[in-house]
């Protein structure tokens, strides 16, 4: 995950927020007209349905997803020591994928350096190849 656990919680609760607004807006765009006092006008209900039923999936995956993230929180009831013990192990966890991470750059810059060197020598190359064939032409 690209950020801590909170902050995806807000984007979560965030995108709910929006998407029920979106979702308010565009039953209010479908819903049936309302008769009045004796007119007759049948209301769509089925399209109002269907609708309905489609953006309320959309909302209770995003609760699923925000339970999900909620599942991952640690434990209100760890004791000192258990959250001691979370904390090491998770610095831990950092060193190594900040060590895994250095070995990585590592490596992509000295490849980084090869393809440098590679196109060096076919620059040089195209260079010495264009310089016969203006030299020839002479």
């Amino acid at each position: 995950m690209s950020s801590d656990l909170l902050t995806e919680l807000q984007r979560h609760f965030r995108d709910v927020n929006d998407q029920f607004a979106a979702i308010i807006e565009q039953l209010v765009h479908i819903a049936p007209p309302v008769p009045v006092e004796g007119e007759g006008i049948p209301p769509n209900s089925a399209e109002l349905q269907a609708k309905a039923q489609e953006l309320s999936k959309g909302l209770a995956q995003r609760f699923k997803d925000i339970n999900a993230l909620i599942d991952k929180l640690p434990d209100l009831r760890e004791t000192q020591e258990q959250q001691d013990a979370r904390i090491t192990a998770l610095l831990q966890e950092h060193h190594a994928l900040r060590k895994e991470l250095g070995t990585a750059i590592q490596d992509t810059e000295r490849k980084l350096e090869e393809v440098h060197g590679c196109y060096e020598v076919l620059s040089q190359h195209a260079l010495t190849q264009a310089g016969k064939m203006v030299g020839g032409d002479l």
